[in-house]
C-alpha cells in the first residue's frame, strides 16, 4: 500500500513535464493568488473589492482584442490557474479564479473582460457567475454566456482609453 504515493507523485510529475513551461512557471504564483482572493472575498465588502477589478462598463458584452502572442500567454494562465484551482484545500470557485485572472493578465499586460452574471432561469434559485475572457480564450469560467446575462462588465483599465460608454 505504501507503494502508491511515490506512483502518485511521479504520475503527477510526468503529468507536468508535458505542461507548457509557461502553464508550469504560473502554477504556484496562481495557488498563492487564489488563496489570497478568497481570503479578499471572506474580509472585504465586494464595493470595496470591484473598483480594483478594471474600468467598470455596467452590463456591457464587450470582449478585447488581443495579439495572437497575448492569446497564446491567457490560455496558459487560464490553464494555470484552473489546475491549481483544482488542488487548494480552500474553496476557489469562479470569482475568486476570475481575480486571480484578471492580475496575472494585469501583470502581463494582457487586455481582459471580466464579466459577472446571473442565471434567472428557476425564479426560486438564482445562480451568480464570473469568467474572464481574453480574445476569443475563455481564461476561466467557461463560456458563461451561454448560460447567464451578464450584469458587470470589468476591463483592463487602458482597454478603451479615450473612449466613453
Amino acid at each position: 500500500m505504501h507503494l502508491r504515493k511515490p506512483k502518485l507523485l511521479l504520475r503527477k510529475f510526468r503529468a507536468l513535464r508535458r505542461r507548457h513551461w509557461r502553464e508550469t512557471l504560473w502554477l504556484g504564483p496562481a495557488f498563492c493568488l487564489l488563496g489570497i482572493m478568497r481570503a479578499i472575498l471572506l474580509l472585504v465588502p465586494f464595493g470595496n473589492i470591484a473598483r480594483y477589478l478594471g474600468r467598470h462598463l455596467e452590463n456591457v458584452g464587450v470582449i478585447p482584442l488581443a495579439g495572437a502572442q497575448q492569446v497564446m500567454r491567457a490560455e496558459h494562465i487560464g490553464s494555470a490557474i484552473r489546475t491549481a484551482a483544482n488542488y487548494t484545500p480552500w474553496e476557489s470557485k469562479c470569482l475568486a479564479q476570475a481575480m486571480t485572472a484578471r492580475v496575472i493578465l494585469g501583470i502581463n499586460g494582457i487586455p481582459y473582460a471580466l464579466f459577472l452574471g446571473i442565471n434567472k432561469q428557476n425564479p426560486t434559485e438564482m445562480k451568480a457567475h464570473a469568467w474572464v475572457r481574453v480574445d476569443r480564450v475563455p481564461v476561466t469560467g467557461g463560456d458563461g454566456f451561454a448560460e447567464f446575462t451578464v450584469v458587470s462588465t470589468f476591463v483592463a483599465a487602458d482597454t478603451f482609453a479615450g473612449q466613453a460608454f
